[in-house]
């Protein structure tokens, strides 16, 4: 939807006369202006966005915190792609946020049971749910919008009894196989915001408007808003790390004695302390976890 796993551009053209570059910075830090960032494409650069992961995952698994009553998560394995600008050479893009992700977030239940949520971005999917005919197409299954093929991401809830899955934001539910859906009739639990989705921008317009308090403002992340942010930058404090590089010597049994990269932040386990927002088994990764407000911009309280 905007690019990433890109080089920070070289070219310093003029900012537009129209734009306040400054303003529009706010506490970012200080950063010369480039072509194709504003008003959309900021969102893959780590200087101003989080990526994929950040933008569209709190659509896409809000359900499942808002079904399965999640907290904080307890660990997160992942990865990310890579890119080479030579042979046998990893290009280094750390301004960039990678193409694609997949990670592997494990949550303790109320119960006591362990629950696995996995997040994909890039253009890859989840494993094709069996239940599938060979022919369907899996997007189209599982699309927000049926038959329009409006696919900007779903979840697919695997149980021990079946499989349901939905579009961003729970819309769209649907059993599997979807042969099961033709008699289906279920009352709607929740209250509706009037107009879909432009009526959600109206309600947050008329709440401005009335000033805080004075307006009532139906929210679907009452109760778990804070854990589901957390646990979706947890996974941008990954992709970070992912890519952290340290300079190390090592013998070669072709080369010899060679200088090299190590990239320590790499296929482990991140464990996670919810309640002090730290990782505690990787002390590079939390470095991301604040940063320092531009001077002149106040200061960033935790």
């Amino acid at each position: 939807m905007w690019p990433q796993g890109i080089p920070w551009p070289k070219d310093r053209p003029p900012v537009p006369k129209e734009l306040k570059w400054d303003l529009w910075l706010g506490t970012a830090p200080d950063t010369d202006y480039i072509d194709n960032l504003v008003p959309f494409n900021w969102r893959g650069w780590w200087k101003f966005g989080t990526g994929a992961l950040g933008d569209m995952a709190c659509h896409i698994i809000g359900p499942s915190f808002k079904l399965l009553k999640l907290g904080y998560p307890t660990e997160i394995t992942g990865m990310a792609s890579t890119i080479y600008s030579g042979i046998f050479q990893e290009a280094d893009y750390p301004e960039s946020i990678p193409v694609s992700s997949k990670l592997e977030y494990k949550f303790k239940l109320k119960d006591g049971r362990d629950l696995k949520l996995y997040w994909i971005d890039g253009g890859f999917v989840p494993d094709r749910p069996e239940e599938l005919d060979p022919d369907v197409n899996e997007n189209e299954a599982l699309a927000d919008i049926p038959e329009e093929n409006d696919f900007e991401g779903g979840s697919l809830f695997i149980g021990t009894k079946g499989k349901v899955s939905c579009g961003w934001g729970g819309s769209h539910p649907r059993l599997l196989p979807l042969s099961l859906n033709k008699d289906i009739n279920i009352p709607k639990k929740y209250p509706r915001i009037e107009g879909g989705m432009d009526g959600h921008w109206w309600q947050w317009i008329d709440a401005c408007i009335a000033g805080y308090g004075n307006a009532e403002v139906d929210s679907p992340f009452v109760g778990y808003a804070g854990p589901l942010t957390e646990t979706v930058l947890m996974g941008n404090l990954l992709l970070r790390s992912f890519n952290i590089r340290e300079k190390i010597k090592r013998h070669d049994p072709v080369y010899g004695d060679v200088e090299d990269i190590t990239t320590p932040g790499r296929y482990i386990t991140y464990k996670w302390d919810g309640a002090n927002m730290r990782i505690t088994n990787f002390e590079a990764a939390n470095q991301f976890v604040k940063r320092e407000y531009r001077q002149g911009w106040g200061k960033l309280e935790l």
